[in-house]
């Protein structure tokens, strides 16, 4: 006759639930730790900044002049003095973008030491295609 022998097992649910809550640990903490750090050096070594400034043309200051983060939506328009405050911290490297109609879209890329911009807007030339010609009076296409 055979005798069936059962070997002690051991409960491996619990030996999974011990490594599974080891990695769940791990796992939780260290994208944690590598944010804090590189968050830490990324503001120390771009040193953002609040830029303020006016914007003019040859004769007086300027009123609704677009001015926009180059590649983002980021942007704010210059008030009835022609002041602005831009919304968003910007870093070094950062390009604005001023335009108004009528006048040339100028860049601005802020420097370690820019805090104010102060900038003339110059007028568009706009040439027309062709000319008029007047010497040619209106010619009714209806017959009397």
């Amino acid at each position: 006759m055979k005798q069936h022998v059962r070997l002690p097992q051991k409960n491996h649910l619990t030996t999974f639930s011990f490594i599974g809550l080891l990695l769940l640990t791990y796992f939780i903490s260290n994208p944690i730790f590598g944010q804090t750090e590189n968050e830490n050096k990324a503001t120390s070594i771009t040193k953002e900044r609040i830029i303020k400034g006016i914007v003019s043309d040859e004769t007086d200051v300027l009123l609704g002049v677009n001015i926009v983060q180059e590649g983002t939506v980021n942007g704010t328009t210059t008030n009835e003095k022609g002041e602005f405050t831009f919304p968003k911290k910007l870093n070094v490297g950062d390009v604005l973008l001023f335009s108004y109609i009528g006048y040339e879209t100028q860049k601005v890329v802020i420097k370690e030491d820019t805090s104010f911009i102060t900038l003339k807007l110059t007028l568009d030339a706009v040439t027309m295609i062709g000319t008029l010609d007047a010497g040619k009076p209106y010619k009714s296409k209806r017959k009397d």
